[in-house]
């Protein structure tokens, strides 16, 4: 029959075999929700619907300074001191992005392109809201805090060499703690870490008399079900969160090493204010024939510094870069 396949005799076994394409999907790898997922949370008024460039303001009440002195005697009256306030003011924009397919794709495709495309998207739209989120933590590189491994001032300062150990790690808590920043549940600070800076931090001292510090896994302290995205264990005071999405400078470095940044946060570093939160979208048709669909992500939102107290920053190489 014309059209056929055929193999003549004597044809090599390769000769028979054709692809066969699985309908089922598979998704590039992907880094999911770990900065996003320490943001102080306010989400707009549902009795007004909000618009873009309007924002969600955050009060801050500030502590009372200590009383230390006895009042002068029981007739007198103590005068009175004002509660302060400070506000941090979040702008509400708009992000998102899309993808058209066509009804002729979906119907040739061997592949169900509507939940291939769909999870796509997704994980577009996580990937996408953590980076945003990062911003935020990148923003503050004041003095005051950002350490840099090696005494430098600046990423350039940074020589590959300059590797990340517990003594960092100690110091971020201390600069924390003595701000009086909240920890997180469990009496925790939160250290959201690039897996080449966790390496450095594994490998130090093992198999040395002098081993440097205690990781404790997940299960030690916490139940299984409270555990953040990307945790990994506890180290030095921290609850230890492993992302690929912690910010990497390339060859920013002195000696053009890569600078890798590691966040050390307690509660309200960040804030978050929600207008509308990103999902999925499905639009269209967009043509006369109704063959084409519009899957994607959409949302009304925005992160900001809250408390730059209780965020601090150390800039290092990696000995795995």
């Amino acid at each position: 029959m014309a059209g056929d396949y055929t193999v003549s005799k004597g044809a090599p076994l390769e000769e028979v075999v054709i692809a066969v394409y699985s309908r089922a999907t598979e998704l590039a790898f992907q880094p999911n929700l770990y900065f996003a997922q320490f943001a102080q949370t306010k989400r707009w008024d549902l009795n007004r619907a909000p618009v873009p460039g309007d924002t969600v303001v955050f009060t801050i009440y500030n502590n009372l300074a200590p009383k230390t002195t006895p009042l002068s005697d029981e007739y007198s009256d103590i005068d009175r001191v004002p509660v302060t306030v400070a506000q941090k003011s979040i702008e509400l924009k708009e992000y998102g992005n899309l993808v058209t397919v066509t009804n002729r794709l979906r119907v040739t495709a061997f592949d169900n392109i509507d939940l291939a495309v769909a999870r796509v998207v997704g994980a577009n739209m996580a990937n996408s809201v953590d980076l945003i989120a990062r911003q935020a933590y990148d923003a503050q590189e004041g003095s005051n805090y950002v350490t840099y491994v090696g005494g430098g001032t600046q990423p350039s300062d940074i020589t590959s060499d300059d590797i990340i150990t517990a003594e960092y790690l100690r110091k971020a808590y201390v600069k924390l703690e003595r701000a009086n920043v909240p920890k997180f549940d469990g009496g925790f600070y939160i250290a959201v870490l690039h897996p080449d800076v966790i390496y450095d931090l594994k490998s130090e001292g093992y198999g040395t008399p002098n081993n440097v510090g205690t990781w404790r896994a997940p299960r030690e302290y916490c139940d299984p079900e409270e555990l953040y995205n990307g945790e990994i264990g506890s180290f030095e005071g921290f609850r230890i969160i492993s992302s690929s999405n912690a910010r990497i400078q390339e060859s920013a470095g002195g000696d053009g090493c890569d600078v890798y940044t590691s966040y050390f946060l307690g509660y309200q570093a960040v804030a978050y204010a929600e207008g509308q939160k990103p999902g999925l979208r499905l639009t269209g048709p967009m043509d006369n024939l109704g063959r084409t669909l519009n899957i994607g992500w959409y949302g009304l939102f925005g992160f900001g510094e809250l408390r730059p107290d209780a965020l601090h920053k150390v800039f290092s190489a990696s000995s795995v870069a």
